[in-house]
């Protein structure tokens, strides 16, 4: 079955979804690559508020100034790494569950076992960082269905082929706000809710954590949403590997404390989030898609305040 064989019955697929699909069968990935990587380099030269933001956030995590050489590369290369997503999110399309079965060695598969055996659905947290597109036909490989929320884009034509890709790869998006019942409802079902943490300073709410050595600020959502469901939270993504090949890790349950009081709890918990998510960062710097301001400027606050 091909991944993007999955979604809503009844619902016809968008022009841009279906010329997607037929795209992806003629270009191979590896010459996909090839072609992005002219194509990124102009963009890392042209955008320069992003260029910049990805400096500065490497200089943080460093601990060296944001001319270093080596800050300078891993500014160079998350734009090359994010030109392979953009290519990924095209081609996976075409892709069949056995291609990805026989592309993907994972780590940490029985974390997926032990978290279902709870029966209280799974809160799944990653972030911008390696492969998206295959870490979520890693989630339709093992057979969950998942809801995440994302902020809505224009043009419709846009958002409208996005909603059908991740439909089809069994994925159901929901708008970011006004949506904790929906998600709690979700995990009654024993399904699983899959968040992104690493939103940056300047996107909503968040707690003071550590995070590198320094102080940042990081969404408690998956933290609340866990204390309230009783849901176990796994961390996890996939990062591309040589021969075009892939490694997906995922780290063990990690469950709310009822012990605590629920801010203290919250922060607990969200810091053991940040924890894992700073391991992989750690391995894999090049990435981490950090074109958001990950750290407060100038003692400004989560809001930039």
């Amino acid at each position: 079955m091909a991944i993007g064989a999955k979604g809503q019955r009844g619902r016809s697929a968008p022009w841009t979804y279906l010329a997607n699909r037929a795209l992806a069968t003629l270009v191979p990935l590896e010459l996909g690559y090839l072609i992005s990587i002219p194509i990124s380099d102009i963009f890392y030269v042209l955008w320069k508020s992003k260029r910049e933001t990805a400096r500065r956030n490497y200089a943080r995590i460093l601990g060296r100034p944001e001319d270093d050489p080596e800050v300078r590369r891993l500014g160079h290369e998350t734009f090359r790494q994010f030109g392979r997503y953009i290519v990924e999110l095209l081609s996976v399309q075409g892709w069949s569950l056995e291609d990805l079965e026989d592309r993907i060695t994972i780590h940490g598969d029985e974390h997926f076992d032990e978290a279902r055996r709870y029966g209280k659905g799974i809160i799944f947290t990653s972030a911008h960082m390696g492969s998206i597109e295959v870490a979520s036909g890693l989630l339709l490989l093992k057979g969950y269905r998942v809801t995440t929320v994302a902020e809505w884009l224009e043009p419709k034509m846009l958002m409208d082929w996005i909603v059908t890709c991740r439909e089809r790869m069994g994925v159901t998006l929901l708008p970011a706000t006004r949506t904790g019942m929906k998600l709690i409802r979700v995990l009654r079902r024993n399904e699983m809710v899959a968040l992104v943490v690493d939103m940056g300073v300047r996107n909503g709410d968040g707690r003071p954590v550590t995070f590198f050595g320094h102080q940042t600020y990081f969404p408690t959502g998956p933290a609340r949403l866990a204390r309230i469901s009783g849901a176990p939270i796994i961390f996890g993504l996939a990062v591309r590997r040589p021969q075009n090949r892939y490694e997906a890790y995922i780290s063990p349950p990690i469950f709310a404390n009822r012990e605590l009081d629920p801010e203290e709890d919250a922060l607990v918990t969200t810091q053991r989030i940040v924890d894992e998510f700073e391991r992989f960062v750690r391995r894999f710097p090049g990435q981490w898609y950090v074109f958001r301001d990950m750290f407060p400027q100038d003692g400004a606050g989560p809001n930039g305040s």
